[in-house]
């Protein structure tokens, strides 16, 4: 019985090979296509091109043969058709093997060669997955396919190819070293399997889906520290002297490993919670404003996409709630990134709604809803289920639901809550969870805000439904009564109405969201209009619009106050208490050096910013750029202390929540090499957006210098800089 399961677990394992190689043989065709077509290979070299796609054609048809005959080659002997596999993979390997190499001796390493390196590395990467039970072929694979690379690289002798081929060898050897421990671990597996329970003391036999976890959760983990590596190798890449075509393609690298990263923390998640080894890290955190810094995060991605992100808070959620905040998070963003993804117009909403049961417990309810395509009744139906994993369904399909749901689902399960989604076809879908939370009740208001508004009347024009919906939610909570008007010809004519009668709006909020030009149009007639000056405006707009010249000109010329959308309550606070007059702030200029000086002085600073999230490190790296100084930006903190050994840095601007190695423990870990290599302190400044009692004393126990509260202003981040950077750092001789 044993025997024949054995046979049975490896025919599934072949078959399995057989038709993930579909997808490689068939790229080839296109990558070739690719090359000598549109890369115009062609056109040099005719005779060698229509060689080389001869052989494509024909390894692509041997082995798509080998698939078509799968039942009949493999009944008639498993071990004969393992043999033409083989012969199969060590075809393509030998062709694919020398075609960079013969694009490198000819070209380059240009275009043509990185993408078919970028197929290469692709094709040995799946390979690692699909035929664990063969060791000598896959490890023959990986030298056929990379060695005749690497030394044509080094044989052209520039340092720039040196470089690649050393990257090339690295990976490489990772995945000669990995093919191995596959392999070990699968037969081991097998052969476990197969002696059974011995005694009393015997392990209990583990299922197969047992074993493809801690597979799959070992080999996420294995490609976590190459990557992080190869990351780094870019990072340093960047620095050195790159025509636009090499930058280009660097970029591109740099994207696809970012996707790659976060691919493979979802796996990592996915793994932990099948096998229940998912940890919650719950504590009292401020829910709204975790809230706000993701739709300061997502609200320029959606309007770049043509979207508006909107959100409406119950007014009753606690000030603080109990819970994993990153993991809340997580799940969050995952839905903020599917309704963008799945959307291509109108209007994104989040709705936040908390019930109180009890005098510190509550059920806190998201809901995210789009206005895309939808989804069918049958979509809906196993949006949560993996159905790789179910008994009786086909592994080797690809419709299965997306890592990215299933990790949510799991994270929510294990908050002990629910997660669901509703849709109708063509008018969009609503995703939705529900997780009981404690609390700690604080329902106290900004008393001095209440107080200068004094129960207001306020009319919203142009607004999203999501954006009226969340002004009239915030000005309740402040005693003010808002209405919104019907377009922006009706808002003008209700101010005036008003004045007329004595009964006078107070507040105006002008949104660019339906018209720009009619918005921009109303303004200007409220602010030239006598009679409508005690009318106080407010415009919102997008990051995009914020810096249009016509509204910085009305921002010049009348002090006018300005949102940024999506609206939520700390932006929304502040505006009021600037136009209340409980805060007046000027408008943050860009702080030039005044000097030829001072610019090349600050130009010999050399910064590192540790941000994870794109959007921050987007708006940090333009207010450095302004303020004139050089800044390195690296998106975890393994990769910053692996930067750090290799060149020194000025400063460091930290951002303390960040995924498996948080600012916290990055600063430790850098103060103890300092101290180990008796080197100089290097400053390092907190970014956090979590600015509750406490959290500076543990920047500073963890080894930072001081402490940036986000949104980071311009004016801020130049006196902390001026700070931490001494005066005396360029010398006489540098500023000739």
């Amino acid at each position: 019985m044993s025997y024949k399961k054995d046979r049975k677990v490896l025919k599934r394992v072949d078959y399995g090979a057989a038709k993930n190689s579909l997808m490689g043989v068939l790229a080839a065709l296109l990558v070739y296509a690719l090359v000598f077509a549109w890369g115009q290979v062609y056109q040099s070299f005719e005779l060698e091109a229509l060689i080389g796609g001869g052989a494509v054609l024909a390894v692509t048809a041997y082995r798509l043969w080998l698939v078509a005959r799968f039942d009949a080659l493999y009944g008639a002997g498993p071990a004969r058709w393992r043999k033409l596999f083989g012969f199969g993979l060590t075809l393509h390997a030998v062709l694919w093997g020398l075609l960079p190499a013969w694009l490198v001796w000819n070209l380059g390493a240009g275009f043509n060669f990185f993408a078919v390196l970028l197929y290469n590395v692709g094709v040995t990467t799946a390979l690692g997955s699909s035929w664990m039970a063969g060791l000598r072929v896959r490890q023959v694979y990986i030298i056929l396919m990379f060695l005749p690379t690497v030394v044509a690289l080094f044989v052209t002798g520039t340092l720039h190819d040196w470089v690649i081929a050393v990257l090339v060898g690295t990976y490489a050897f990772y995945l000669f070293r990995l093919y191995r421990g596959q392999y070990e671990t699968f037969w081991h597996a097998v052969s476990r399997e197969r002696r059974g329970p011995i005694g009393n003391n015997q392990q209990p036999v583990r299922s197969s889906t047992e074993i493809q976890l801690s597979l799959v959760y070992r080999l996420a983990h294995e490609l976590r520290t190459p990557m992080n590596s190869l990351m780094g190798m870019m990072s340093l890449l960047e620095d050195t002297r790159l025509d636009d075509e090499q930058k280009d393609y660097l970029q591109v690298a740099g994207r696809s490993g970012k996707l790659l990263l976060s691919l493979i923390d979802d796996v990592l998640d996915y793994s932990r919670i099948l096998s229940r080894r998912i940890a919650l890290n719950p504590g009292f955190f401020d829910f709204r404003a975790a809230i706000e810094q993701a739709l300061e995060a997502f609200g320029p991605m959606a309007q770049t996409n043509g979207l508006e992100l909107t959100c409406v808070i119950d007014r009753m959620l606690p000030k603080r709630i109990r819970g994993d905040r990153e993991r809340l998070m997580q799940v969050l963003n995952n839905l903020f990134s599917n309704a963008i993804k799945f959307s291509e117009s109108g209007e994104i909403r989040l709705d936040v709604d908390f019930t109180q049961e009890g005098e510190d417990a509550g059920v806190l309810r998201v809901r995210v809803s789009d206005q895309g395509a939808g989804m069918d009744p049958e979509t809906l139906r196993h949006l949560f289920q993996d159905r790789f994993i179910e008994e009786g369904q086909d592994v080797y399909s690809s419709h299965h639901t997306g890592f990215g749901l299933l990790v949510c689902k799991g994270l929510i399960d294990a908050m002990g809550g629910a997660i669901g989604a509703e849709s109708v076809p063509g008018e969009g879908s609503t995703f939705w969870f529900t997780v009981p939370v404690q609390m700690q009740p604080d329902m106290r208001e900004a008393q001095s805000l209440i107080r200068a508004l004094d129960g207001a009347q306020a009319v919203v024009v142009g607004a999203a439904s999501g954006t009226v919906a969340a002004l009239q939610e915030e000005l309740e909570a402040l005693d003010c009564q808002s209405s919104s008007a019907m377009g922006y010809d009706h808002a003008l004519q209700a101010l005036r109405a008003g004045h007329r009668e004595h009964s006078d709006f107070d507040l105006l909020f002008v949104d660019t969201w339906a018209r720009p030009e009619l918005a921009l149009n109303l303004c200007r007639n409220v602010l030239e209009d006598p009679t409508l000056r005690p009318v106080k405006m407010v415009l919102m707009v997008t990051i995009e619009e914020r810096g249009m010249p016509v509204i910085q000109k009305l921002i010049d010329k009348h002090d006018q106050v300005v949102l940024v959308r999506p609206l939520h309550r700390s932006s929304l606070r502040h505006a009021l208490s600037r136009l209340s007059g409980l805060q007046r702030q000027l408008p943050v200029g860009d702080a030039k050096p005044k000097t030829a000086e001072e610019k090349l002085r600050r130009k010999r600073f050399r910064l590192m910013l540790v941000e994870d999230n794109e959007v921050n490190q987007l708006v940090t790296r333009g207010m450095l750029s302004k303020l004139g100084y050089q800044v390195k930006t690296v998106s975890n903190g393994e990769t910053a202390l692996a930067l750090l050994e290799q060149e020194p840095f000025d400063l460091i601007l930290m951002d303390c929540m960040m995924p498996e190695m948080d600012g916290f423990e990055v600063t430790r870990q850098l103060r103890e090499i300092e101290r180990h290599h008796n080197s100089e302190r290097t400053p390092v400044v907190a970014i956090t957006a979590n600015t509750a009692e406490g959290v500076q004393a543990r920047c500073l126990a963890a080894g930072m210098d001081d402490f940036l509260a986000k949104p980071v202003h311009l004016e801020a981040l130049e006196t902390v800089l001026r700070r931490w950077l001494p005066e005396e750092s360029a010398t006489d001789e540098d500023l000739e």
